[in-house]
């Protein structure tokens, strides 16, 4: 059918050109099959191109089998440029469903003009995973060869190469541009190698760095690719209002919260800024020794407001240091009291000491146990503080569903340098009813801090239980699709 038309389309030609057989030189009559025997240079010509153009349709068609052609920088090289360049025009122009849709590359042949199935749309999905692919790939490439092998800059790259594959691969499920990821990504391994060669010592309270860079956007840009948007949702809305209005009469706010991730300050000031809430970027958290000491955290937490304090479950790690750390924690519990009366501080504190982690039979995250004791000292420092400058602090107990997001390793481990996830997943949170922490009439101290710990604990634990049985289901129902 293709020589039948293109012998058609030589037909018109000679009509339209009556002399063109004298410029050949020949006398035969303008017969399809005569027209350049008078011309050995001519016959040459055509003989050479058409055997061109099969090559290059066997070479394309056996490409696209073998899903070479899914990469855009094959298309790009100069190379297949030129190949294609000396390709007639014609096969350019034939639409879909012609034989010269073989021509083009699988992510550019579809079923509808508008782009769905394998049509544009597709195209720029497979551009923008080979680039970020690349991207990733050269970046780490250029970060290791500035690290000499066995130092302690080289394990900690080992650590960050692994998890750079699983955020390159988050950017692309989240559609990531490529340029935006290449300038996400270069920030980041600065950030990192800085952090790598000279760890920032953080004070006892660390405010967010701002200016000249803003670590705290940087950080929330970072992380903003891993959270499955459709999916990550807050609840308690009517509580987080109160919140609000709280803070603005110039009254503190304690988050009573589970802790599950190193991505949970990122996680819970996305959500609110998702959800319009400035209140995002005025949250101190209470925070531990790791992500002020580990080398690929500590970019992270200069963006963010910290209380610096040691967990009890690592105070005695090492034993000589036990002394050392009982007085730091000293200084922040002064630090946190002086917030406290002068108002309008919003808190974060895990009462748990650290990170929830899975069953080990179930393999299910459970809300690791609240210390009664910790939930005491934050009541009675509320209470001290508002007799000292009549400031009010209110709780407000918080569950979180994080455990997809960078998940803990299944033990406790008191040094630095675990292995991370970057893979993408759900971010949940529930703000929970307000906990009264006033005594009451004809009730006892250790009755109203009973009542107060036990109402803290329960809310958070049924509304996890609940955030974590909708998202079993909403996988389930994924799976099953």
């Amino acid at each position: 059918r293709e020589r039948e038309r293109e012998r058609e389309r030589e037909r018109g030609a000679r009509r339209n050109q009556p002399t063109m057989h004298a410029n050949l030189g020949s006398r035969w009559p303008s017969s399809p099959h005569h027209r350049y025997c008078g011309n050995s240079t001519a016959v040459s010509s055509i003989l050479a191109k058409r055997l061109h153009h099969l090559i290059l349709l066997v070479t394309v068609v056996t490409l696209s089998s073998a899903g070479l052609f899914l990469s855009p920088r094959l298309l790009s090289s100069s190379a297949m440029r030129a190949a294609t360049s000396s390709a007639p025009s014609r096969i350019a122009m034939m639409g879909r469903g012609s034989p010269a849709s073989y021509y083009q590359p699988l992510w550019r042949r579809g079923h509808s003009r508008d782009g769905s199935a394998f049509g544009p749309r597709r195209q720029a999905s497979c551009k923008s995973e080979a680039e970020i692919q690349m991207i990733t790939k050269e970046t780490m490439k250029q970060l290791k060869s500035t690290a000499p092998a066995d130092s302690p800059m080289s394990k900690m790259i080992d650590i960050l190469d692994g998890f750079m594959e699983e955020y390159a691969l988050s950017n692309i499920q989240a559609n990531t541009p490529p340029a935006k990821y290449q300038e996400i990504l270069g920030q980041s391994v600065k950030l990192m190698g800085q952090s790598l060669k000279s760890p920032h010592q953080f004070e006892i309270l660390h405010r967010a760095i701002r200016e000249p860079f803003d670590y705290y956007r940087w950080g929330v840009d970072f992380f903003r690719p891993l959270l499955e948007k459709e999916s990550s949702k807050m609840y308690g809305l009517e509580n987080l209002e109160k919140i609000v209005q709280y803070i603005k009469n110039g009254e503190n706010v304690v988050l009573l919260s589970n802790h599950q991730t190193e991505v949970d300050p990122q996680a819970i000031e996305i959500l609110l800024e998702d959800s319009g809430c400035d209140l995002a970027s005025q949250l101190i958290f209470v925070a531990g020794h790791k992500v002020t000491t580990d080398p690929l955290a500590i970019p992270f937490s200069l963006g963010q407001n910290l209380l610096c304090i040691h967990s009890k479950k690592y105070i005695e790690n090492p034993p000589e240091l036990k002394g050392e750390k009982q007085k730091h924690n000293t200084k922040t519990m002064k630090k946190m009291q002086s917030l406290l009366e002068d108002g309008s501080t919003f808190l974060w504190v895990a009462p748990s000491g650290g990170r929830d982690r899975p069953d080990p039979i179930s393999r299910e995250f459970v809300v690791a146990p609240f210390d009664e004791r910790s939930v005491q000292m934050f009541k009675l420092m509320a209470q001290k503080a508002e007799s000292a400058s009549g400031k009010k602090t209110h709780f407000f107990p918080m569950a979180m569903l994080t455990n997809e997001l960078v998940p803990p390793p299944d033990g406790i481990k008191a040094g630095v340098g675990e292995k991370r996830s970057a893979k993408r997943g759900a971010a949940c949170i529930w703000f929970g009813d307000e906990v009264d922490a006033q005594k009451g009439e004809g009730v006892s101290s250790k009755e109203a801090h009973a009542r107060f710990y036990n109402d803290v604990v329960n809310q958070v634990n049924d509304k996890y239980h609940i955030l974590a049985k909708a998202r079993a289901e909403q996988l389930r129902g994924v799976s099953a699709n």
